[in-house]
């Protein structure tokens, strides 16, 4: 019995969830209970990929409409019955194996290690290239004073323990956005491991389905300037000062996380 529950977001783009799912069944070599693909579209012709592959344990989830990134993860993960989560988005590849094992051994060892980074050696910062590496399984612990948003959380390819996540009363959904979470992480002063060797590389630049896209030409221009001095644009400044100060007080005063008995798993 797998101990893995995979679990991809997806919105419109067919054509890279195909290949992320042909890269990544290519090359892992690690059972898998389950692996939803939750849709958030109405785009039934997501359903179609259990034909393409029909080997793999594929559960598709269509949401019908957009209910945006943080509830579709909220709906998959309720259906997770396994004591790991993998979760991917639709826009990844996976070149080599032997990456799931060494995830769930480091899950399994550090009880203060929150999530795994899968993302490639390439995209590695250099302050965390600079953290001695664990060299038996290859990985490297990032304290939650690394950075004042990130690297504490992502929604990149990552293993999380589902118990971890059902700690938060309100799920993803509780929060604004990805930031929102990594830094409520760094308050409790969770650690993040980015596993070495993997390989795992982006390939959907430029084919985002959210943010600011702004119209060609002088009208774009004008689009620019407007949301530049906008009160949005003031109370992300401001956000940012907030976060930069938090930040200060987490490498004056930074206390390693106590776990609670209840969220050990053996």
């Amino acid at each position: 019995m797998s101990d893995i529950t995979v679990v991809l977001t997806s919105c419109r783009r067919h054509d890279l969830l195909v290949k992320t799912l042909e890269s990544f069944f290519g090359t892992n070599d690690y059972p898998i209970a389950e692996f939803i693909v939750i849709e958030d579209s109405d785009l039934a012709s997501v359903e179609s990929i259990r034909e393409r592959f029909p080997d793999q344990p594929l559960r598709v989830i269509i949401n019908g409409t957009n209910i945006g990134q943080l509830r579709s993860i909220d709906r998959a993960y309720a259906e997770v019955k396994t004591p790991y989560i993998l979760h991917l988005e639709d826009d990844w590849e996976f070149p080599v194996g032997g990456i799931l094992g060494r995830a769930v051994e480091i899950l399994k060892r550090e009880r203060d290690v929150y999530l795994v980074q899968l993302r490639t050696d390439a995209d590695m910062p250099d302050n965390v290239r600079r953290i001695p590496e664990m060299r038996d399984l290859g990985y490297r612990k990032i304290a939650p004073t690394a950075h004042h948003v990130w690297h504490s959380f992502t929604f990149n390819p990552s293993l999380k323990r589902l118990a971890d996540y059902q700690m938060l009363p309100s799920g993803y959904a509780g929060f604004a956005n990805e930031a929102e979470i990594s830094l409520h992480y760094k308050k409790q002063g969770a650690v993040m491991a980015w596993l070495s060797g993997t390989g795992v590389g982006h390939i959907g630049w430029g084919r985002s389905n959210f943010g600011f896209r702004p119209q060609k030409g002088l009208k774009g221009v004008w689009q620019r300037v407007c949301r530049f001095l906008s009160l949005a644009t003031i109370r992300k400044w401001r956000r940012s000062l907030g976060r930069r100060a938090a930040h200060l007080r987490r490498l004056l005063w930074n206390r390693p996380i106590e776990r609670r008995p209840s969220e050990d798993m053996s």
